[in-house]
């Protein structure tokens, strides 16, 4: 398959991409999605920062917190204010 024949990915705005958020993270997303969300923290620079950052969260709690119901507490806290400050991951 040439370069022209390969399908490029949808094109997606910032809001789509941030409601996407945490599944693309954790690879929740089907394929084509996976790609419309990766290729649009490529072009835009607003949308890698805040994916960058919540990816280094995400990294950081569990090495932070013990195992157990209260780091699942913490997660849902966190994910609850980060979608307060317009973040849509789920």
């Amino acid at each position: 398959m040439s370069n022209s024949e390969r399908q490029q990915p949808a094109l997606i705005d910032c809001e789509t991409a941030a409601r996407a958020l945490y599944d693309y993270l954790d690879g929740r997303l089907p394929t084509a999605t996976m790609g419309a969300v990766h290729h649009h923290i490529e072009i835009c620079r607003a949308c890698a920062g805040h994916f960058a950052f919540a990816r280094r969260v995400l990294e950081l709690v569990p090495a932070a917190l013990p195992l157990g119901d209260e780091s699942h507490a913490l997660r849902l806290r966190i994910v609850g204010s980060l979608n307060a400050e317009g973040y849509r991951g789920e």
